[in-house]
């Protein structure tokens, strides 16, 4: 009859058992979460206040590990209430060793600005940041001087060795125009968009990393990112602008 009993229990015991064990691993899910976030959550540097609001500085950044099979995608850039909503995305290969990025952009009003970085296993995170600028910083109604864009630069530091993660300082000499013009308090459309688009970066043939940019990117940009020094070879980068015309400068890397 005992055994009879017991056995009866089993289930009720198993039940509770597992039950316990639910509670327990609930606590562990959500820590995990929050490791998740603490890992991969964006760092967003940039002043409280600007004082120019056509070259707010800012640097974004995700502290995380830059593996072949796990690494941060993407770290894109926003202000959501601002006339040029968008900023900018960077795109990350393993090749940049980390993922950060550091360039100035357009405000016309300042507000809450969003950092959002994409890992390769574990999807989008976000962090952001509020800051004030002058009214204006979007509006751009000069007109444009063709004749002094271009003149790419590229500079990597001098000694370089095997697994070392240097800083890359580019540069390109190109108006930045959003075609809007701030009227009675609104911006409206008085032009087009004149602006550098996208930023290439390859070592060699091998394409390591790439800087999307819309109208809201300041003049004559200056763009910082890493590199990861694996090999020798040629370091390139190229500038395209929003007609489709294109710079490169270079750089050989000896190691």
């Amino acid at each position: 009859m005992s055994g009879e009993k017991d056995a009866a229990m089993d289930p009720m015991r198993r039940g509770l058992v597992l039950g316990s064990g639910l509670l327990l691993l609930a606590p562990c899910r959500a820590w995990s979460q929050g490791a998740l976030d603490r890992e991969h959550a964006p760092r967003l540097e940039m002043p409280i206040l600007a004082e120019d609001a056509a070259a707010v500085p800012l640097q974004v950044s995700v502290e995380h590990p830059m593996e072949a099979d796990h690494f941060i995608r993407s770290l894109e850039v926003s202000l959501d209430k601002d006339p040029v909503p968008w900023k900018g995305k960077f795109l990350f290969t393993p090749g940049n060793g980390r993922a950060w990025a550091a360039f100035t952009m357009r405000s016309g009003s300042g507000g809450l600005v969003r950092a959002t970085a994409e890992c390769s296993r574990h999807g989008k995170f976000t962090a952001t940041r509020e800051v004030r600028v002058a009214e204006g910083g979007c509006a751009t109604t000069a007109p444009v001087d063709r004749s002094r864009i271009g003149n790419p630069q590229l500079r990597l530091p001098g000694s370089l060795r095997p697994g070392q993660v240097v800083e890359v300082k580019t540069k390109v000499d190109h108006d930045s125009q959003t075609g809007l013009a701030l009227k009675g308090g609104k911006y409206v459309r008085e032009g087009p968009e004149f602006f550098i688009k996208e930023m290439l970066v390859y070592l060699d043939a091998e394409k390591i990393s790439e800087f999307q940019m819309g109208s809201a990117i300041s003049a004559n940009p200056l763009i910082r990112f890493p590199l990861k020094i694996t090999r020798s070879g040629t370091v390139r980068v190229v500038f395209v602008n929003s007609e489709g015309q294109r710079w490169e400068a270079s750089q050989p890397v000896r190691v």
